[in-house]
């Protein structure tokens, strides 16, 4: 529970008695709280991915991926759809200088499955112009939200409304008298946390002129499932694969089942 007596800490510390939903406002640190201790306990997840981004003032259309994740930051994407269909992508903080792995079907003619690209390559950020591979997954939404809900209310610029079925919680948060580039997430945060994992698997932004940003959402999210289980070997480039699960693993796996006897 030290997450809940922290967020509510925060909330009650800064809270203005002018707001007109207070019950609402705590209600949603609550959820946060419950949240972010729910990811605590994931190691990895895998999903289905869908994607809208804005790109050059423009919501694109709708991208369908495969994505693997892995704590610390160890992520995989492989896009099912749109002029993307095919790609793969693997990026590990704090490995291969910071360069994203790719594959593209095709690519030089099939002589380098894998190429590295710097981060900033407009061939890496064609498409999704505001964001970082860094920004990415299920844990940097939750802290962005956290982050942007306690400095709203440390600065009185918070309203929430929450609507709860069966299935989980959809909470509306805007953040009214704030200004674009003043360190929020967005000027409204639309997400939908699920009752059995606890997390968010639906979210959408909205700028400071009310346009739409970027519709996210994890379908089948699967969380702990190891970073060998058969859907991703089968989807991943054998190179890419390889990269995210390193043969050391995959060797100590292969003698563990091997030695039952070390287990006595």
């Amino acid at each position: 529970m030290k997450y809940l007596s922290i967020f509510l800490g925060i909330f009650f510390l800064f809270s203005p008695s002018a707001f007109a939903s207070q019950e609402e406002i705590s209600s949603f640190f609550s959820l946060l709280a419950e949240s972010a201790q729910a990811y605590e306990g994931v190691k990895d997840y895998k999903a289905v991915f869908l994607k809208r981004e804005e790109s050059q003032g423009v919501l694109g259309e709708q991208e369908t991926l495969f994505l693997k994740f892995e704590k610390p930051f160890k992520i995989f994407l492989h896009w099912f759809d749109t002029h993307r269909k095919g790609l793969q992508v693997l990026y590990e903080r704090g490995r291969h200088d910071g360069k994203l792995a790719i594959h593209q079907p095709g690519l030089l003619l099939g002589l380098a499955p894998v190429i590295f690209l710097e981060q900033s390559s407009p061939w890496v950020r064609e498409g999704s112009e505001t964001h970082d591979i860094e920004d990415a997954g299920i844990g940097n939404f939750l802290q962005d939200l956290s982050k942007s809900a306690k400095k709203g209310v440390s600065e009185g610029k918070i309203d929430v409304k929450l609507s709860q079925t069966d299935a989980g919680t959809e909470t509306d948060v805007t953040f009214p008298g704030s200004l674009d580039g003043s360190g929020y997430i967005a000027s409204r945060v639309e997400t939908f946390f699920d009752a059995k994992t606890k997390l968010p698997i639906r979210m959408r932004l909205y700028d400071w002129t009310g346009k739409v940003t970027g519709v996210y959402e994890y379908k089948d999210l699967r969380l702990n499932v190891g970073a060998e289980d058969s859907e991703f070997k089968k989807i991943a480039e054998r190179k890419l694969y390889k990269l995210f699960v390193p043969a050391s693993k995959v060797i100590q796996k292969n003698n563990f089942s091997a030695h039952p006897a070390s287990l006595r």
